[in-house]
């Protein structure tokens, strides 16, 4: 199966991309579907192949990022040693993912090292991508 998953792939081996893909199950979800919730516990890590998501937080669920970019990721707590999810997904229109099975790509990094590291370098440059889009939508700048 090939699936863009944008720049997290890029510069990995063949042989780590193959087993990559071998951890991942393509799962959907319909609109309001609820994927996970703040304070589930962590068993998976996710990329979107097409559709929309929108993570919240807090009681009221006040919406922090939206997920609608082939590759984007998220459920990255599950990697990080989170062991609750920090936000709640809900899928905003049908929408079609990969959902990796945390232990079972934990092992595969930790087997391939230089593409863990790689894989890991590539999450935190994401993530810090993301946070900066936070600290935009918290001082009012995005339209």
């Amino acid at each position: 199966m090939f699936i863009d998953l944008g720049d997290l792939s890029k510069g990995m081996g063949m042989i780590f991309m193959r087993e990559f893909m071998e951890t991942a199950k393509r799962i959907s979800c319909d609109d309001g579907q609820v994927l996970f919730r703040k304070g589930d516990e962590t068993h998976h890590f996710f990329t979107l192949i097409q559709g929309e998501l929108r993570l919240t937080i807090g009681a009221g669920e006040q919406h922090v990022y939206t997920v609608r970019q082939a590759g984007d990721i998220f459920g990255w707590s599950s990697l990080v040693g989170g062991s609750t999810y920090s936000a709640t997904a809900i899928c905003t229109k049908p929408s079609e993912m990969l959902r990796f099975d945390r232990d079972a790509l934990v092992d595969l990094l930790g087997r391939h090292p230089e593409s863990g590291f790689l894989f890991f370098k590539k999450l935190a440059e994401m993530l810090g991508k993301r946070l900066l889009e936070c600290y935009r939508i918290i001082e009012g700048d995005v339209a």
